[in-house]
């Protein structure tokens, strides 16, 4: 009896050891983010489909992504995957392929419009809030 008593024992201690060690231990983070989070009010594009990745957003026009008035840091090596228009006012906005609205019009959403950019997404450098 006294042995069942020190294995049981034992085998509690052993069970709280390793119940403690796994709160000491370091989770990974949760790079995930919620599907297409985007401020209200704004435009935004994201590296990954569905509204997913990294996101840029902007509350206006912006001529040139890499330099305008609110960068978009991954843009220039990374294509869009998808976006939102998240804006307010019921306007359309258009997104295109090269600075100052030229090169090609990549996208024209209206008012909460989402999309998926076919299966490898499109290098974009400016848009504007008119179709």
């Amino acid at each position: 009896m006294a042995r069942v008593l020190k294995r049981m024992q034992l085998g509690l201690g052993v069970t709280a050891a390793l119940v403690a060690s796994a709160w000491l231990m370091p989770t990974s983070a949760n790079a995930t983010t919620t599907a297409w989070n985007c401020n209200t009010g704004s435009f935004c594009v994201y590296t990954g489909d569905n509204g997913t990745g990294s996101v840029c957003a902007w509350s206006g026009d912006d001529p040139d992504w890499n330099n305008g008035t609110s960068v978009c840091s991954w843009s220039p090596g990374t294509r869009v995957q998808s976006a939102f228009n998240n804006g307010t006012s019921g306007a359309s906005v258009s997104a295109y392929t090269a600075i100052n609205y030229g090169g090609t019009k990549a996208l024209c959403l209206g008012r909460g419009g989402k999309v998926n950019l076919a299966g490898v997404g499109t290098y974009l450098r400016s848009h504007t809030w008119s179709c």
